[in-house]
């Protein structure tokens, strides 16, 4: 599957929404959803925007399904978003954006919390979680534990310009 094809469909949105505990709303190409957690006094607003399109010839490389997750203290963007898996048991969702050989990610779980997974190279997905830096360990096991779910999750092979 290339970037290009992947599209929400209905049935995503409502299982984002089951996932984390929030009910969508929809405005023009945007759905929004407000996660929050009464006890640690938290609050995320997720939104989708779908089909957005970037100008010249980046509307023809760049997908146009951006994320974004505000919370009081930051703004998270994960633009080019390439698929996403709702984890139903864990409570959260993983929206990713690969390329040649790197994988982005932005999860948003149902606890008001959000963190975000950037440039990682795609051999560290093969490699032993066991002997990495303590510092990235705990994120490709996120990444792992999704791997069943993320059925076709390949990179696209890279081109003679990546080398």
């Amino acid at each position: 599957m290339s970037n290009m094809e992947f599209q929400f469909q209905e049935k995503d949105f409502d299982r984002i929404g089951r996932t984390l505990g929030a009910e969508p709303v929809w405005q023009d190409r945007v759905v929004g959803y407000e996660i929050k957690n009464e006890e640690l006094g938290q609050i995320v607003k997720l939104q989708i925007s779908v089909d957005v399109e970037f100008p010249g010839n980046l509307k023809d490389e760049i997908p146009g399904h951006i994320i974004t997750a505000e919370t009081t203290s930051c703004q998270l963007h994960l633009v080019g978003c390439t698929g996403l898996v709702a984890e139903e048991d864990f409570r959260e969702v993983i929206f990713y954006a690969k390329g040649h050989n790197v994988v982005n990610a932005l999860v948003v779980q149902a606890s008001a919390w959000c963190q975000v997974y950037s440039n990682y190279d795609r051999r560290l997905l093969d490699m032993d979680y066991t002997k990495m830096p303590r510092q990235i360990s705990n994120s490709v096991i996120s990444f792992l534990m999704a791997e069943g779910i993320l059925e076709g999750f390949e990179f696209d092979e890279p081109s003679p310009a990546d080398g």
